[in-house]
């Protein structure tokens, strides 16, 4: 037997829990979580091989890669469907509100605010956490705020705690430490949801004017022309330094 025959014979429950804890990991760098399906897919086999340990190598691998697939598959299934405007909401709740003017929020002080006072400007929309391996991005926002901020133009962050619990501080927490870590002077708000039954407004429009797609971690942007109306949405790992976004604003100046 050679050596790679002896190392998938020689397969036990603890491997495959390893290699799910190894892509698990590297899921959350990864950001559109597809990792997350062999992840559990390698700890399933394991568990089932903890309770089975006969179980012969290549029915491990065939399960492995069978559930891998289903998980994915659903996945891919659910994602088509998000995109359908019928499924995503029915007549009755479909928004009518039809540009980023039309909303209100609650500022990080808890206040309400209409967005109509954004009228005239370029906007970028962030939604922005405090722990996360994405959030030294707020250098680069308060930097492209100040630059462009005499050309009517402002970043407006929303925290937001529904990716890996990242923004878990009260408003309070949150102003302070974006004030004292970043020196941000862009407006920020109150925490709020940007996916499921409990998105923000704001949020359900953003993402039907941009293809239906959820949003996918922290610090995703969306760039709102003076009209009001969507230009373009970046994913989050585009900087705020990036040469498209930079250009891109300049045009909606």
């Amino acid at each position: 037997m050679n050596a790679a025959g002896y190392a998938l014979a020689s397969l036990n429950f603890l491997d495959w829990w390893l290699l799910a804890i190894v892509l698990g990991t590297a899921d959350v760098f990864v950001l559109r979580r597809w990792l997350v399906f062999p992840a559990v897919a390698a700890g399933l086999v394991g568990f089932a091989l903890m309770l089975f340990p006969q179980i012969a190598w290549p029915w491990q691998l065939g399960g492995f890669v069978l559930l891998t697939v289903i998980g994915i598959g659903v996945r891919v299934v659910r994602g088509i469907k998000s995109e359908r405007p019928a499924t995503r909401t029915t007549s009755l709740e479909e928004p009518t509100m039809s540009t980023f003017h039309d909303f209100q929020i609650k500022t990080i002080q808890g206040a309400d605010q209409s967005l109509k006072d954004f009228k005239g400007k370029a906007v970028l929309v962030v939604n922005v956490a405090s722990e996360c391996g994405l959030t030294p991005q707020y250098a680069g926002l308060e930097k492209l705020h100040r630059e462009f901020h005499g050309r009517n133009f402002s970043v407006l962050g929303l925290p937001c705690n529904q990716f890996g619990a990242q923004e878990p501080g009260s408003e309070a927490e949150i102003q302070q430490f974006c004030s004292t870590r970043y020196q941000v002077t862009f407006p920020l708000t109150s925490k709020i949801e940007v996916n499921g039954a409990g998105a923000h407004p704001l949020y359900q429009w953003l993402k039907s004017a941009t293809g239906g797609a959820d949003i996918q971690w922290n610090f995703e942007k969306f760039l709102i022309g003076k009209d009001g109306r969507v230009i373009k949405r970046y994913s989050p790992k585009t900087v705020p330094e990036d040469a498209q976004l930079r250009k891109d604003l300049q045009a909606a100046l």
